[in-house]
């Protein structure tokens, strides 16, 4: 059976997260109910991974399986029309029958942007911070989170997925037009990682905690520390990398 990926945008604004649930409007749930409307039958999806609550995402990727060729033209102009304002199936790919979202993936990049002056264009996908920021400080925390950690810390217990290693590649900050933006790639994130991450830098940044406490949190992991989480709002997911397969890359 032909297998699919799409390549989606959402604004996660008014949006329980990705994954559907009993009680909630979710992206996912969105996403099915349009494929089914258009192609006249159930379509289950599968994404690399969920988002919170009010979280974004530029790249997210998921797959499904359709018993017919698509055209791909078609169906996305045909989800344009279903689909709600605030989510997009930008483009789609036929992929090798193996191909999944979620395990052939080889690393996430996330991006949390915060505005250091209001920015109405940017409201619904940035936090503003408009108190003195110790920026050389953050970028310090920043450059500390690069490599393989143990990232306890920065999380909530999650029974699924006990363990908090993960192995980040990049992790900055950026200032630019009055916009702080923090990037951050990785195997791999556990739950509420970056927006505890950026939260806690924000903190070291006003003054609220020193550098050499969040090193301390890096360096000796525990739940019962519990990092400083920054808003959903903020964080967006960028793009999602993955192995090459025979029809995919």
């Amino acid at each position: 059976m032909p297998r699919y990926k799409i390549f989606i945008e959402f604004d996660g604004s008014r949006y329980n997260g990705w994954q559907k649930q009993p009680n909630g409007d979710t992206v996912e749930e969105r996403i099915e109910a349009a494929l089914a409307r258009i192609l006249r039958q159930p379509v289950d999806i599968i994404g690399q991974g969920r988002t919170d609550s009010g979280v974004h995402a530029e790249g997210q990727v998921a797959h499904f399986d359709f018993p017919e060729s698509l055209d791909k033209d078609r169906l996305l102009y045909a989800l344009l029309g279903v689909l709600p304002h605030d989510i997009a199936v930008w483009d789609m790919e036929e992929v090798a029958p193996d191909f999944h979202a979620r395990f052939y993936a080889l690393a996430r990049q996330y991006r949390y942007q915060i505005a250091r002056r209001p920015k109405p264009l940017l409201r619904s996908t940035s936090e503003m911070v408009l108190d003195d920021l110790d920026i050389s400080a953050m970028k310090a925390c920043a450059d500390k989170v690069m490599g393989t950690h143990n990232f306890d810390s920065f999380t909530k217990p999650d029974n699924e997925n006990p363990d908090s290693t993960c192995e980040v590649v990049q992790s900055e900050f950026v200032l630019a037009n009055d916009l702080l933006t923090y990037r951050i790639e990785a195997n791999r994130f556990v739950r509420h990682l970056v927006r505890r991450l950026v939260g806690t830098m924000i903190q070291v940044g006003k003054g609220k905690r020193t550098v050499d406490h969040f090193f301390d949190l890096i360096d000796n992991p525990s739940k019962s520390k519990n990092g400083h989480g920054a808003a959903a709002k903020g964080l967006i997911l960028e793009k999602v990398k993955y192995k090459k397969s025979s029809k995919s890359s």
